[in-house]
This record gives C-alpha cells, structure tokens and sequence, in this order.
C-alpha cells in the first residue's frame, strides 16, 4: 500500500469524523482539534481526487480497520479477565517483604509512640505519608488485610481519567481513533507487567501517586474555563496526595505551574499555585535523607548524560524485552520521536489548549518521574546486567502509564501531516509489539506472581500453628528475631491472618465447623518434611470431580476429628515461585488437574505419622468441605 494511498485513507477518515486538516470542527471554546499547525497537506481540488476511491475497496478496508480494532479488543479484554482472576485468587493479608516494617511501625504506635514522627520518617528515600495513613486506617478497621481491593480500584479511576481525556482529545472528531485508545489505555494500565504492584498489599502507593497526578492535571483544566474554586480546590487536594505518597509526587508542582502558564491563566492562580506547591516541597525535603548506595543522584544524572539518556531509553524500552541494547535502541527512538512530536504540539497555533494541556503535563510528570528514578534507584551498572529484565516489575506501573501516554499523543497529533503515515506506522509497530507480541509472557508473569502470593498464604499457615518453618519463613522477612516479635504482636492484636477465620479452627472438630458433602474429592499427600518435633511441611493434591476445581483450602484432622494443620490450595505441582521449585520429579498422572496442587503444616502431640491423617478439602464460597479420598 503506498503512502499516497494511506494519506488519502487517512483524509477519508478525518473528512468523515467531520474534521478535515486544519478545517476540524470548532470546538467550545472556538479552537480546533489537537494537531500540528504546518503546511496544508492538499487543496480541496488534491482532497476530492484523493478520496476518489472503489466503493468496493472502501468497503473492504473499513471493514478490515474495524475488524482488527473488534479483534484487538477482545484479545485485551481477554487478557484483562485473565489479569483479574489472577489478582483475585493472589490476595493474601500475610506480610512479606517491606509490610514487615509497616507492622513494625504498628507495633511501636500501640505501645504509645507519637504518630507524627513515624508518618513524617524516611523509609528508603520515601515519605510515606499517605500510605502510613492508609495502612493504619486498614489495621484499626481491617486488622491489617489485604489492599489489593484498593489499588485496583485506584487504577480503574485512573483508567476512567485516561478514558475520559481520550474522548475530550478524540472521541468528537473519531470514533476509531478514540476506540483504539481505549483499547491501548485498557491493555496497559491492567496490564500483567504490574502484576507486583497489583497483588501486592504493599504497593498500593504507585498506582495512588500517579491516579493523584493526572487527577490534579485534569481538574486544572476543567477549572481553567470556569474558573471553578471548587476544581482548583481538587487540583491542589490531588497535588498534596500525590507529593506525601512517593518522592515523584513533588514534581506535581511545578508540571501544575507550567500548565496553568500554557494554560494562560491569571498571574495571581499561578503564584498561588507556585506558592503552595513551593511550600509541599520544602516540607517534603525538610531532614530529608537520600539512600546513598542507591541511584545516581542528582550530581551523577548531570555529570553522567550520556547514562541518563541510555538509562531513560532502557526505562522506556524495558517492556520489550529483547536485549538490553535493543531495549535501549527502542527507548532511544520511541523518545526522540515523541519528543519531536510533542514540541510540534506545544506549538501548535490550532490545537485545543485545554485539554491537550493535560496531555502535555502528564508526559512530562512521567518524563521527571523517570529521571527520579534514575537518580534514586539506577546506576549505569542496569545498562551491563546479563538479563531480559533488568528493571524490578513494581516500576512497570509508571512505565505502562507513560506509553499510554505516548499513545493518546500520537493518536492527537499524527492528524494534518505528510508524516502522518510514517508515524502512525512507527507507533503502529510499537504498540503492536508492546501490547501484543509479549501476551505470552505477560500471562505468565500474572500466574507466577499469583501463585508466589498463594504460597505466601499458605506459608502463613505456619504463623497459625506456631510452626518454625525457618527455610520457607524466612523468605517472608529474613530476620527471625523481629518475626516473631511482630508475629506475637499480630497474634495478641488480631491482626493480618490471625485476623482470619483458619486462625480460629485449630483444635476445633470439623464436623462443628462445617457441613461435610457427599464424598467427591480425590487426592493425597505426597511430601512430608519434619520441621521440629512434631510439627511437619505437608505437600499434595487434591480435586473436587463434581466442580471440576481444587479446593481453596485442605485442613488435617486427627483420628478424634479434631483440626491439626491447614494448607493452602489452587497451586501448581512441585511450583511454589519464590519459595519451593521441584524441578527434577517427573509429572505424576493427577497433573492433568490444573492447579490441583496444595501447601501447608501440621502440628499434633506424640509420635503419631501425618500421613495417616484425614485430609478434607474446603471450598469457601460453599461453606462446606469433603472427604479427601486417596486418589494415588
């Protein structure tokens, strides 16, 4: 297909969305639509002969543009499904990792430490200010359980925004345009890439620091016409939760001043904003101290630029997952090309300030977020790693939004152009690869960390029975002697999984807990490790052949019917990320059953065996549980 015939397609397209080059529809505020403000591409005489198409064929390549926009669409919502039952199954209020510390700080606020001081503390470079209140708000009312709900509603309102700023900047002059950005906003900011930071209690602080930040960008310029107290009242609540959530959150200010500048507003809005924003900041750094073994700093970024860059196109180019210097050779073009687009907008005597403001704002947040990371996390050492994935996944959050970002924009701006068609083929192939050529990958990220989150559940099973499990443990928070004293202080406030019911079953008989269902289950144990004395690891399967499913939970019984372990199920054989990989043991015959798999502990008196327990397989939603058969 040549260019001259893609130029005309395109023209087609715009003439019937009513926009036509720079005759695009007025709109309310008397400006055009976003685009760049060149030469004419064609006079109407140019226009009438190039649009002189075959119906048939006409016919034919809508068709083909829809179809692939239908297809394209399911595929991600497919993928989109997938990613939430992935984060369903992973929700776990088991701490690892750094809620360890938020506990801690928990603990040290019981025994009567002032608040303040514990919120206003540094934790590796970051004031949490924000997540401190949430986390504190979720432990006096929630004993301490999962966020997951949390930041998954924080990132469909970030995808309403996103959604909502589409249609502002598309969706009155294209409907196609305006639907494949929908489609490139809901691949990637449900995308499994940000697996971490979606199942993960913890990490409800990177989708909140960015949803803050476009929220504060829309709401200055929705009031920007009305002058609305009450949206720049919004703008400037957004801009404090964004700079008290993450250290890139005080770039707020400045982005929100050089947009109320673009925006030509009045002097006075623009100081207030220039004042408020100065004083967050200055709070923000007052006996602030950044981690010095990690990142380049601010005098490394400026003494080293040719590593910033790199390190800023590896960020950029990370996703694609080829070579580290093919990754940085995407990143390098991806940002040249945007940054030569993004200055012909900014530019641009036609385009609609108001809403491409927002646009402009947002790709420059992320663009300084960026280079804080760089200066916080990165060193040149990530351009050398022998790896595929050199950046921690928790970082993908930011960079799905900034090529959502990129994307809104080429969608805005490649409209009017000669080039239109060669940029539209650059971001095509991007995009095409971004989104679609890594859906396998992506789909196993998505298990893979739901099944580390499972497991971390399951290995929470040993803190019920006061199981010493040091191996698996220790995987959850290294030091043992802070563990147990955090673990006594959950136990003795109800706390995370002493909060839940598995916390109350043991020593109870199971027939006054549940109803038991008619015999339907299959399964087995099929590894034991002693642990201390009469306290063991239990490994094995087991499947319901009535609803073709695992059991959520297995719990052991004595021969008195009384509850002595507890396991965890919906796992895969042998497969426990993070914690337990058997890779050398041949598939046994029940793996047919797709995640039939469980983990978990018992802790009886004597001498008695574990393998001569009965197993009883739970189902939550049910209510009931049934005999284990041995199925072999």
């Amino acid at each position: 297909m040549s260019v001259r015939f893609w130029n005309s397609y395109v023209s087609e397209l715009d003439r019937r969305a009513g926009d036509c080059g720079h005759f695009s529809r007025p709109t309310e505020d008397g400006s055009g639509g976003l685009h760049f403000d060149g030469p004419e591409d064609n006079n109407l005489s140019e226009i009438k002969a190039s649009t002189r198409t075959p119906g048939v064929a006409w016919s034919i390549l809508r068709l083909f543009g829809y179809g692939a926009m239908a297809i394209a669409f399911l595929a991600t919502l497919a993928v989109n499904l997938y990613t939430l039952f992935q984060i369903n199954r992973a929700r776990t209020s088991v701490p690892w990792a750094d809620q360890w510390a938020v506990v801690q700080e928990l603990e040290q606020h019981a025994r009567g430490a002032a608040l303040w001081p514990i919120l206003w503390s540094p934790y590796w470079g970051h004031r949490l200010v924000i997540p401190r209140l949430l986390f504190l708000a979720d432990s006096h009312w929630f004993s301490f359980a999962s966020l997951t709900w949390l930041t998954l509603l924080l990132q469909l309102v970030h995808i309403g925004f996103l959604i909502a700023l589409a249609w502002m900047l598309l969706g009155r002059r294209s409907t196609a345009l305006f639907i494949i950005a929908v489609i490139v906003i809901l691949n990637l900011m449900l995308s499994p890439f940000q697996m971490e930071n979606f199942v993960w209690g913890m990490q409800t602080m990177f989708p909140l620091v960015f949803v803050a930040a476009t929220g504060a960008f829309l709401s200055l310029s929705l009031g920007s016409t009305n002058h609305s107290g009450y949206l720049l009242s919004l703008c400037v609540a957004f801009g404090i939760v964004s700079s008290y959530t993450m250290p890139n959150g005080i770039l707020v200010w400045p982005v929100l001043v050089l947009q109320s500048i673009y925006l030509r507003q009045k002097r006075k809005g623009v100081l207030a904003l220039g004042g408020i924003g100065t004083l967050v900041i200055v709070s923000y750094l007052w006996r602030y101290a950044r981690p010095l073994e990690l990142g380049m700093g601010m005098g490394g970024i400026l003494r080293h630029p040719i590593d910033t860059i790199m390190l800023l196109a590896l960020i950029l180019g990370s996703p694609f997952r080829f070579t580290i210097p093919a990754d940085v050779a995407v990143g390098m073009l991806a940002l040249a090309t945007t940054g030569y687009v993004l200055i012909r907008a900014l530019f641009s005597r036609a385009q609609e300030r108001r809403w491409s403001s927002t646009l402009f704002a947002l790709i420059l947040f992320l663009f300084l977020s960026s280079l804080t990371l760089i200066a916080g996390r990165l060193t040149p050492e990530f351009l050398h790693l022998d790896s595929k994935d050199p950046l921690p996944s928790r970082y993908f959050t930011m960079i799905c939004l900034f090529w959502v970002s990129i994307g809104l924009l080429a969608l805005s701006t490649v409209q009017g152009r000669r080039l239109r068609a060669l940029l539209l083929g650059f971001y095509g192939l991007l995009f095409a690869s971004l989104m679609l050529a890594s859906v396998n990958r992506q789909l196993t990220d998505a298990e893979d960390w739901a099944d580390f989150f499972l497991a971390t559940d399951a290995v929470g099973s040993a803190f019920v029975l006061d199981v010493p499990d040091e191996q698996l443990l220790s995987v959850l928070w290294t030091s043992r002697p802070q563990r147990e004293e955090l673990i006594l202080f959950m136990r003795q406030h109800a706390l995370a999984m002493f909060h839940e019911p598995r916390a109350t079953w043991p020593g109870k008989r199971v027939s006054a807990l549940f109803q038991t269902s008619p015999d339907r289950c299959v399964g087995a144990i099929e590894k034991t490790v002693g642990v201390v004395g009469s306290s063991w690891r239990m490994e094995g399967w087991a499947w319901d052949n009535n609803a073709s499913r695992a059991p959520d939970e297995v719990l052991f019984a004595d021969a008195n019917g009384r509850v002595v372990g507890l396991a965890r199920g919906g796992l895969r054989h042998g497969y426990f990320p993070g914690f337990l990989i058997d890779s050398n043991s041949s598939p046994p015959w029940h793996t047919r059953f797709r995640d039939s798999e469980w983990l978990g502990y018992v802790r009886q008196g004597g001498d008695s065996d574990p393998t001569q327990l009965s197993l009883y397989g739970l189902f939550r939603n049910e209510g009931k549980v049934c005999a284990i058969i041995n199925g072999g």
